[in-house]
């Protein structure tokens, strides 16, 4: 029974660690970019939905992808978020070896590479590799929040 009861509070002292806080809300991320193309309207807002609860009110984003740059703010990166979400018939987000750097009690760095690819009603299907760095902040009040994202195609790297 004791060997039980120490396996258990072993078990729940890793899950709740930092470090593992931090790869599931970065994978959650990832899962957010993930669209089935039978996901209905409801569906497609839940994503977005899970995607703003993990973004700080002072989130910065930067876009490096494919054809495609750019930088948004918080509000910019949930519309852009959702407009994606509506619009894309399907994408598939697949991340591989998630790695998470705690830096401090209050601060850690997670990234990533994600094989992302995406069919669009307007555009050919596009795939890539993505690098996805992520800055997590606790809050005052425990929860990890997003306070930078930057996703850069790896063919796009100097």
């Amino acid at each position: 029974m004791l060997i039980s009861l120490v396996a258990i509070i072993i078990v729940l002292v890793w899950w709740f660690s930092p470090s593992q806080i931090i790869k599931r809300q970065t994978q959650t991320i990832v899962q957010c970019l993930d669209i089935p193309e039978t996901a209905t309207k409801t569906y497609r807002a839940l994503k977005t939905n899970s995607f703003s609860n993990l973004l700080a009110k002072n989130v910065s984003c930067r876009v490096d992808i494919a054809e495609y740059k750019s930088k948004f703010s918080r509000d910019q990166l949930i519309e852009s978020h959702q407009m994606y979400a509506y619009n894309v018939a399907s994408a598939v987000a697949e991340a591989s070896n998630i790695k998470v750097h705690i830096i401090d009690d209050k601060n850690a760095r997670a990234n990533t590479d994600i094989y992302f690819a995406i069919t669009s009603k307007k555009i050919a299907a596009i795939s890539e590799k993505i690098e996805l760095n992520l800055d997590w902040k606790k809050t005052d009040t425990g929860k990890w929040r997003l306070t930078n994202i930057e996703m850069v195609g790896v063919t796009n790297q100097n």
